[in-house]
């Protein structure tokens, strides 16, 4: 199909306007033509250094404790072995002071030798990790703690080796004290185990490419159209040259048609470059691949690839489109980049995830179906129908995207960056137009808040990340956007009648969320040893029960619920009808849970403390009813009693005990202003903690 003369004339001004940036032509062109070659050379390259660097490593060991010196024969058993490799790897050397000599990488590991009694006192103080409890299998046995800085390589990489190889030790004296005593096979002939790997090399090799490939390419797509959209919408309303192009022969239609093309064909070529670059350097082997990406890219494979990977450019572009819509200057579009690519290059990760097929649930969430297609087609176990409707799927999404970027820039104020009244005086008008903004950057700030403050305590951790961030951001709104605090917290007292509702959905509320999550877990599965790890980090020993209700129940309860059925709620009431409304908030409050796996049942929560807030007209009894939540998990885990939770018998006694509360609380329901909901039958005028009129009165 021709496209018009007028789409033709802006996707040509879009590319020479590209070409003529240096800047812009490094990071869409040069940058993602030399990537993937770079990466192979510098692997090799980095690997070779590595493997050089590990063969001359000598680890320094230092033996304290009141065992030493039955470690440091073991120890000595390692070092003066008969492999010569392992006599110059370790080495015992004598420091006054271990723990500080790790700290400045004088010492890579540090061996502990402690008495049985040693050992049982650091249990019964706490000091040892859940995983670790069990320690001797009988009384009297001596333990070996070995202490590394993680942070060190030496010292990380030095202490597994040395792990290892003790317990190699251990296993060979054990051995050689039963043949002493008389047993009558030789150690080598009990229970043979014989593991072999069907898989394929290439299969193997392919997994690993697999799980990042999709990863990498979208990262570049964005990187690379990004320096595009950027520019050509919020740069040139920054610049005032949109408003000329709006007076030319081409409509607004034509116009974004064009821009949306310059910038699929920037994404597109970059994927076509680095579908090429893995034909050409891992298929044909223009450059010996660094160990585990030998993987062969046959042209058939490499001509699959570019073509599921199609439906992924026209998303790329799409979303990257409207953001820069959305944005009225150069430096907000690039603000809102960080959640742009946490948007898209989330779903990417799927691959990483254990157990995922195309035969799951995951087939229907775009491009995170695409990268576990990418995955089972470098390992040769395409499923080809999954492949189809995968690419369908995501298609779907990416039309969908492509049309709501044209017909949003038929708005004045998106495609001009012209200022309404709202945006001239700001106040309330504003905050309902900007909410999702502000949200979508409070969530990346979040995430590097998350992941960067070096808070090793969790009630410290919890106190900031929790407490105080959440608690301040309302009232950041609330002091920019010139709200009134009653209005956009819902500070109302609710009717008497709904507390009974809240005490008893909130323990069922608790059991009907956890039944989503086990029904989640038959599509997505979750790791054992990673909800443990979850549970020991949520829940630490050591803590006293009550502090651990204060944090983890009463502190998000407050700041959590003043954010997302305070401002958040506040914020889009006007925006959607209230089933929309409930399903959009909780949704963003389970985004706001960033383990993935927890985000549904984060989701769950969210709602029924959306829809408690919408029937009551208050935030209180959400309040409340995330607290008892919270608490009750927090009791539950701590007793070792979530068994509970997991009775089918349990669940479905919870959805019906669910729905009752949710009945009373509609019996006695003053509905929060401006979301269409009736109120109740001999409603009594809501009430404000400040005895004020109702909220959302005409002005």
């Amino acid at each position: 199909m021709k496209l018009p003369v007028p789409v033709r004339a802006v996707f040509g001004l879009e590319l020479r306007s590209l070409l003529r940036d240096p800047r812009t032509v490094l990071i869409s062109v040069v940058l993602p033509l030399f990537l993937i070659p770079f990466l192979l050379l510098a692997g090799n390259w980095v690997e070779d250094r590595r493997a050089d660097r590990e063969d001359a490593r000598v680890y320094r060991v230092a033996v304290t404790g009141a065992d030493s010196a039955f470690a440091a024969s073991l120890i000595e058993g390692v070092v003066g072995g008969t492999n010569g490799a392992e006599r110059e790897r370790f080495r015992l050397v004598e420091v006054d002071d271990p723990q500080r000599a790790l700290q400045t990488e004088a010492l890579d590991i540090h061996v502990e030798a402690l008495s049985w009694m040693e050992w049982r006192a650091l249990v019964a103080e706490g000091e040892v990790t859940r995983r670790d409890r069990a320690g001797p299998e009988f009384d009297g046995a001596p333990v070996l703690r070995l202490r590394f800085h993680s942070s060190h390589t030496g010292s990380r990489d030095g202490v597994e080796v040395l792990r290892e190889r003790l317990l190699e030790l251990r296993a060979s004296r054990r051995d050689a004290l039963l043949s002493e005593a008389g047993f009558p096979v030789p150690m080598e002939q009990v229970a043979i185990v014989d593991a072999r790997n069907v898989a394929s090399q290439e299969q193997i090799q392919g997994a690993r490419l697999g799980r990042f490939l999709t990863l990498v390419l979208l990262g570049l797509m964005i990187l690379g159209g990004s320096a595009i959209s950027i520019d050509t919408l919020a740069g040139e309303k920054e610049r005032g040259t949109l408003t000329t192009l709006l007076t030319s022969a081409a409509s607004r239609t034509e116009i974004v048609t064009g821009k949306l093309l310059a910038i699929m064909a920037v994404a597109l070529a970059i994927a076509l470059v680095q579908i090429l670059n893995l034909w050409l350097f891992l298929g044909l082997g223009l450059v010996e691949p660094m160990a585990g990406f030998a993987v062969s890219i046959s042209p058939g494979l490499a001509a699959g690839l570019f073509v599921l990977y199609l439906p992924a450019v026209a998303l790329t572009a799409g979303v990257l489109l409207l953001s820069s819509a959305h944005a009225h200057s150069y430096k907000e579009a690039q603000f809102y980049l960080t959640p742009v690519l946490a948007l898209l290059l989330v779903p990417a990760l799927a691959p990483l995830l254990p157990g995922i097929t195309l035969q799951s649930a995951i087939l229907a969430v775009p491009l995170a179906n695409l990268s576990v297609g990418a995955h089972e087609l470098l390992t040769g176990q395409a499923y080809l129908p999954g492949l189809i409707v995968a690419w369908l799927v995501t298609a779907v999404g990416a039309a969908w995207v492509t049309d709501r970027s044209i017909h949003a820039l038929h708005d004045e104020g998106l495609i001009t960056g012209d200022t309404s009244r709202a945006e001239f005086f700001g106040g309330p008008e504003l905050f309902q137009k900007r909410v999702l903004r502000w949200f979508a950057a409070f969530w990346a700030v979040k995430i590097l808040l998350e992941f960067n403050l070096p808070i090793d305590d969790v009630r410290t951790a919890v106190l900031v990340n929790v407490g105080l961030v959440f608690l301040v951001f309302p009232f950041v709104v609330i002091r920019h956007f010139r709200l009134d605090p009653v209005e956009a917290l819902a500070l109302r007292v609710p009717r008497p009648g709904v507390w009974l509702g809240v005490l008893i959905g909130a323990p069922a509320g608790l059991v009907t969320a956890n039944t989503i999550f086990r029904l989640m877990d038959f599509v997505v599965p979750v790791p054992t040893e990673l909800l443990e790890n979850l549970g020991q980090a949520v829940t630490p020993e050591g803590i006293p029960m009550w502090q651990l209700v204060i944090l983890l129940s009463v502190v998000p309860g407050i700041t959590e619920e003043l954010t997302f059925r305070g401002v958040l709620l506040h914020g889009l009431r006007k925006r959607f009808r209230p089933v929309a409304l409930a399903l959009v908030v909780g949704l963003i409050f389970g985004f706001f849970h960033f383990q993935i796996f927890r985000i549904p049942q984060s989701a769950a929560i969210g709602v029924m403390l959306t829809v408690v807030t919408l029937y009551s007209g208050s935030i209180f009894p959400a309040i409340v009813w995330h607290t008892l939540n919270n608490a009750l998990a927090v009791y539950l885990g701590s007793e070792g009693m979530e068994s509970v939770l997991e009775s089918w018998w349990w669940s479905a006694g919870a959805v019906l005990a669910l729905v009752l509360a949710f009945r009373i609380i509609w019996v006695f329901r003053t509905p929060y202003p401006d979301v269409g909901l009736s109120p109740g039958p001999a409603r009594a005028e809501p009430s404000d903690v400040t005895a004020r009129p109702p909220s959302g009165t005409a002005r």
